[in-house]
């Protein structure tokens, strides 16, 4: 089985003072034409019905490169720009297959990026970006090979990073039949529960959230527009970004785990109408609106979405596959009987079917529903209780 492999490396970078300055010239430039051309779209079809092209939007950025008050924009990498357009008419296509539309950037985010599609050299422990220049780095490993397809700068917590998206060129992967086909059902209270009777908790994150909610109380405390005040803020940013890495770790190994089996299968969870917000309006208001956020925080914690997307991709470097199948009911039919009620399950982790009487933990009991379904298809056989 051949295929196109495309790999990405994130590194941290170390700026001297200039460099640093050129960065945050080229964020705000890209920043810029991003807001600025999406604002043109959004203003060409609200007045006249138009719809303007990528390539005339491109054009647009010339035209400002030649008018005094936006001449500053030649200063910036002219293919970041184009990149930036590019990215902005990908998030507008996205919207009409069923995406959110696409959002003005903010110099206020946490977070501020850009884009380079070419040009970017690497060598050693040094990154060459151009406008820049060679940027001392570390992280860089040696398997860092191939076509470089783009290259993303970003600024967040005070420390800089480059994660590179690079091409290995067709590798021949051997589909993997050694048999092992697992079920995951995902939670809460427990990460993962799968079908061999394996059950993962919670990544334990109390010292590092507690240490969160005392930066926060010490900002509250700081004069606004105080260096001290500068200084909290940038404490509170570093310790979300540590919570940050600390989750994303926990999933790369918890996927990684996985990533033998020659199919693992999932719920087809719709993860964002999930964590929809129960308020409601003011006609018709939500019920259990607190409840329902707690809910909504724990979900958004688990990261369900970044662990199958991980899941993914490491199975099939390893000629596995990864197999959505719907989530009605597995959380309430009996895995030997096929009996289907709520009664089953009598707790958040006891299940007993009020059919056979077979018991078992509830998560364990819906990886094997999933497992099953994933193999079998549809639940042509599944006793519904009347």
């Amino acid at each position: 089985m051949k295929g196109e492999v495309l790999k990405a490396v994130k590194v941290r970078l170390y700026p001297n003072a200039e460099q640093q300055h050129i960065i945050a010239s080229q964020i705000g430039a890209v920043r810029y034409v991003y807001n600025r051309t999406l604002a043109l779209r959004i203003f060409a079809y609200k007045k006249f019905g138009l719809k303007v092209g990528k390539f005339d939007l491109i054009k647009h950025i010339t035209k400002l490169k030649e008018r005094e008050k936006t001449s500053w924009l030649k200063e910036a990498d002219s293919q970041a720009l184009q990149q930036s357009v590019a990215n902005m008419d990908s998030a507008y296509k996205h919207f009409f297959k069923g995406g959110g539309f696409p959002k003005f950037k903010s110099k206020h985010h946490s977070r501020q990026s850009f884009q380079y599609p070419q040009r970017v050299k690497i060598e050693d422990n040094k990154i060459y970006l151009p406008k820049v220049g060679w940027v001392k780095c570390k992280g860089l490993r040696n398997d860092v090979s191939g076509k470089i397809k783009t290259v993303t700068v970003s600024y967040e917590a005070y420390q800089y990073h480059a994660s590179i998206l690079f091409d290995c060129g067709e590798m021949c992967v051997q589909p993997n039949k050694n048999g092992k086909i697992v079920g995951i059902d995902v939670g809460v209270s427990l990460v993962v529960a799968d079908s061999n009777g394996n059950r993962v908790k919670p990544l334990e994150l109390i010292k590092e959230l507690s240490r969160l909610r005392k930066c926060a109380q010490q900002l509250s405390r700081k004069k606004k527009g105080s260096n001290n005040r500068a200084k909290a803020k940038a404490k509170i940013a570093k310790q979300n970004l540590r919570i940050a890495n600390m989750r994303k770790d926990f999933l790369h190994k918890l996927s990684r785990s996985y990533s033998e089996n020659q199919a693992v299968i999932v719920e087809d969870l719709k993860i964002k109408n999930m964590t929809k917000s129960a308020k409601g309006t003011e006609e018709k208001p939500g019920k259990n609106v607190a409840q329902k956020r707690g809910l909504n925080r724990s979900i958004t914690q688990q990261s369900w979405g970044m662990f199958f997307e991980f899941l993914e991709y490491k199975l099939k470097e390893n000629g596995g596959t990864l197999i959505k199948v719907a989530p009605e009911f597995t959380s309430q039919i009996c895995n030997c009987c096929g009996h289907i009620s709520k009664e089953n399950r009598q707790s958040q982790a006891k299940f007993v079917c009020t059919a056979c009487g077979h018991s078992d933990n509830a998560d364990t009991n819906a990886s094997k529903n999933i497992r099953d379904r994933g193999i079998h298809g549809s639940n042509a056989s599944l006793q519904i209780a009347s």
